[in-house]
């Protein structure tokens, strides 16, 4: 096996992030506890949000916001066909219906225009990701929400920091659920936060995170789905710097948009989009191939000189559960289908230099002449 030399994601975990582990692991206390409450703490301060819960994953995070909303059997949550398939795991876990609608080919976000006529009597939300790090179109969808009378989830597991202007991913929806896992901005291994500014869906949450437990006192039925005092510390080390960090990704981003904009200009691939007033955060840097490249065949050529890419997500109607148990037509999901069979994530993290971009850049024109169904 050849050695990967510019993988897709390094955690930055530095010496700080040991010291506050060993910290606690010397503590004694080592399940949910103080340092949850501080991260929790400074989640409410930095989304400017009322309540804030962490969570083992975003997944379970995902499920309890499901379960928060009360939804009977039948009753349908729309849903973009594009993400990663926890997306919609967590409505059907949580004892709802997806339903999925297509997404904007330019930003992989959900497509606005199309949520109306997906909505039926047994619509009661909208689950919004937004994807890779770039906001969703939240205040069109929250406009949506309020003449239908739905609630809205935000699975915001790439966003942690983005934001519409100054109204930062997180705040839009009635709940809101960010992801830590070694992929994600921040890191504890694995882990997740939901937050709200609704008493009602906090209280619900907080039962169903830690077995219906309140006050010492067993008053509903919950899981298991705590964080770690050990992890909460590595948490709070890194989100320290979340800001510096931000910075660095959205710096190294746009060089790579630099470095692109010839193969973009020849017309074999799109750069991800940043609109206007919205702050990309970039969680992943995702490229959307023309079908002129065989991506698969891409990847593996990338591979073989050292440089890890990945797929950017998945057409959930189009897997294997999601066809055999529900009943879609796949062209009603064609820029889904697209980004899936097309999109292609380059390595990004924090200690990637940009003269190691410029290195990743020229392998890539390289790879994609050769794997070009189309002579240049």
């Amino acid at each position: 096996m050849r050695t990967i030399k510019f993988p897709l994601s390094k955690p930055d975990i530095t010496q700080k992030e040991e010291n506050v582990a060993i910290k606690v692991l010397r503590s004694g206390w080592l399940t949910q506890g103080r340092y949850v409450k501080l991260i929790e703490s400074r989640l409410r301060q930095y989304n400017r949000i009322r309540y804030a819960f962490m969570f083992n994953s975003g997944t379970s995070g995902l499920i309890a916001s499901v379960k928060a909303l009360g939804l009977e059997s039948k009753d349908e949550i729309i849903c973009p066909a594009f993400t990663f398939p926890a997306t919609a795991n967590s409505i059907i876990l949580g004892g709802a219906e997806p339903v999925f609608c297509d997404i904007k080919l330019d930003t992989f976000n959900i497509d606005v225009g199309n949520i109306s006529r997906l909505i039926t009597k047994k619509t009661k939300a909208i689950m919004v990701v937004s994807e890779f790090g770039l906001p969703a179109d939240l205040p069109e969808i929250m406009r949506l929400a309020k003449r239908y009378n739905l609630s809205v989830i935000e699975d915001a597991a790439c966003a942690l920091g983005a934001r519409i202007r100054e109204k930062k991913v997180g705040s839009f929806g009635d709940v809101a659920v960010f992801s830590f896992h070694p992929r994600k901005l921040i890191t504890c291994g694995e882990g997740g936060a939901v937050i709200t500014d609704s008493g009602h869906i906090a209280e619900k949450i907080q039962l169903l995170r830690n077995h219906g437990l309140r006050n010492n006192k067993f008053i509903g039925c919950g899981y298991n789905f705590r964080l770690s005092d050990i992890q909460a510390a590595i948490l709070m080390s890194q989100f320290k710097r979340i800001d510096n960090t931000i910075k660095k990704r959205i710096a190294l981003a746009q060089n790579y948009n630099q470095l692109l904009r010839p193969m973009e200009i020849l017309g074999y691939l799109k750069l991800p989009q940043s609109p206007k007033d919205y702050r990309h955060v970039y969680q992943t840097y995702c490229l959307l191939l023309s079908n002129s490249i065989n991506r698969d065949k891409l990847k593996n050529l990338l591979r073989k000189k050292g440089i890890e890419t990945q797929i950017g997500g998945y057409c959930i109607p189009s897997l294997d559960f999601y066809k055999k148990n529900f009943k879609f037509k796949l062209n009603s999901f064609k820029n889904a289908f697209y980004a899936f069979r097309n999109s292609l994530t380059l390595p990004l993290y924090n200690s990637l230099k940009m003269e190691e971009q410029g290195r990743i850049a020229e392998v890539l024109l390289d790879a994609i002449r050769l794997c070009s169904r189309r002579r240049t």
